[in-house]
């Protein structure tokens, strides 16, 4: 595969492109991002689905700029996929040709299902759950495709989307007959769906993953509510039964309301549509959880074609991001399994006394294989700047829980345990005494990173290390331990 990928997805009311590099076989990040509110599906609906030439002039100029910025990048290989609006279209063959001998883009045109399966193949490898039901709410079109411990299956795409919506309905302020038309068209082609989510145990609280503009817009909304700590929508969580209401209020709103509540005045039209979309298959669904999904169309071809020699899957060992941190900042990778060897062996020892879970283990792990990764800024200040980057950086594959709790293990590689957290922040944190414990084994993981065989041992609450070298004997005694509320004072004893 190219070390730099280009992919554009011509949508009915965005085009939209990516550039990602790959850092190694596994490992690859997002290096450039381009939107264009073509709207090439502007008045299709209303004319047999025919594009029109405005909205095909608008697209050809967005392309033209998409690959100027794609060649400036030395992008070697360019992927271009285009859904709903020009699919439908009996005109396309004439677009794309145009398209052809202007920019010299080919253009894929995609049925619905490929859609949905792009749309699910990135859920299934980049967020941090693995089963649920895909929504990607375009503007002409809704694909849904159902997801059980990372194998795609059930896949649907159903002609509803927030444009031809608008131009059918909210456009003409028939509001009534929209909810009629998108509550009888769900019910009518859900039913694969629905079946599926009723013998699958994955489905009992069933996770809706939110792909499209419309979503993401949404989210950023929720997120505006509750004061988020972050502004991390990949992986944002909702429960659907306390947003239900909110989506009703936003359909029914007025457009000045929308944007004295933060909705971009590009969005504002198309918005009301999309959430009516969204707030009936969660519905009919009866979902529990919204997690929003920052990747979709675009995410799914890249990782199609980088993974078509892996039916489609990143090993379960493997984590994108974190692979692609190690292959920009580490030259060598000795210290970091040896810090994951000693974290492993401390937490197995305390894990039963102090109720540590195993995706504690996990956090452990992967701040070990990140230990230094800001080495290269600050020597002296390294554990900071490396929690800096893995909390902005660690995009695929994880929670924003499981992010903040890697980025404070990182942060407290050095000789304190973390100090007071914020109530804004402690839910995004583990318990008070988990954290401490987990950055103490951490801490002294670090201080042992050059000592590959030590004897270590814990019994009635005091933690043995035995050490013959002089400096590590007092780097270790620096290392502060452990303030327990819950839990019996935590002893250390160094044996020289």
């Amino acid at each position: 595969m190219a070390k730099i990928t280009t992919i554009i997805d011509i949508g009915s009311n965005s085009a939209r492109m990516a550039i990602f590099q790959k850092t190694s076989r596994y490992g690859f990040h997002l290096i450039h991002e381009l939107k264009s509110k073509v709207r090439i599906s502007e008045g299709s609906y209303e004319h047999e689905s025919y594009l029109q030439p405005q909205a095909m002039s608008r697209a050809l100029n967005a392309l033209k700029e998409f690959k100027k910025v794609s060649d400036s990048l030395k992008s070697r290989k360019l992927i271009c996929v285009a859904t709903s609006a020009i699919r439908d279209a009996p005109n396309k063959a004439e677009f794309i040709t145009q398209v052809k001998k202007e920019c010299g883009i080919a253009i894929k045109v995609i049925d619905g299902t490929k859609e949905a399966y792009y749309g699910a193949l990135a859920c299934a490898n980049l967020l941090h759950e693995k089963s649920g039901v895909t929504i990607d709410i375009g503007g002409g079109s809704t694909e849904l495709a159902c997801i059980e411990n990372g194998v795609i299956q059930t896949m649907v795409s159903l002609n509803l989307g927030s444009i031809r919506l608008k131009e059918l309905f909210f456009d003409h302020n028939k509001m009534r007959e929209a909810y009629d038309y998108v509550r009888k068209h769900v019910k009518e082609h859900l039913k694969d769906i629905k079946a599926f989510c009723a013998t699958s145990s994955s489905m009992q609280n069933l996770n809706v993953f939110g792909i499209g503009g419309s979503i993401r817009a949404y989210a950023k909304y929720e997120m505006r509510l509750e004061s988020y700590a972050f502004n991390f929508l990949h992986g944002y969580e909702l429960y659907v039964e306390k947003i239900l209401g909110h989506l009703e209020t936003i359909t029914h709103a007025s457009n000045r309301w929308l944007l004295e509540n933060g909705f971009e005045e590009g969005r504002v039209d198309s918005i009301r549509p999309g959430l009516l979309i969204l707030q009936v298959i969660l519905e009919e669904l009866n979902a529990k959880k919204l997690i929003i999904s920052g990747v979709g169309v675009r995410e799914g071809v890249f990782l199609n074609d980088m993974l078509r020699y892996h039916h489609g899957k990143i090993p379960n060992n493997i984590n994108p991001s974190v692979r692609s941190l190690q292959d920009i900042f580490l030259t060598s990778l000795d210290d970091s399994k040896t810090i994951s060897q000693h974290a492993r062996t401390l937490f197995h020892l305390l894990q039963e006394s102090y109720d540590l879970e195993d995706s504690h283990l996990q956090a452990l792990q992967v701040a070990s294989k990140l230990y230094n990764i800001g080495a290269n800024f600050n020597f002296y200040q390294a554990h900071k700047h490396s929690a800096y980057i893995a909390l902005h950086s660690l995009h695929y594959g994880f929670g924003h829980k499981e992010r903040y709790t890697i980025a404070t293990l990182l942060e407290s590689s050095h000789k304190k345990r973390p100090k007071f957290i914020s109530p804004m922040l402690a839910n995004l944190l583990p318990e008070h005494d988990t954290l401490q414990i987990l950055s103490f084994i951490f801490a002294l993981s670090v201080a042992l990173a050059k000592e590959r065989k030590v004897t270590i041992s814990f019994n009635n609450h005091t933690l043995s290390i035995n050490i013959h070298a002089l400096p590590l004997q007092q780097a270790l005694k620096e290392i502060v331990l452990p303030r327990l509320e819950s839990y019996p004072k935590l002893n250390f004893v160094i044996n020289e």
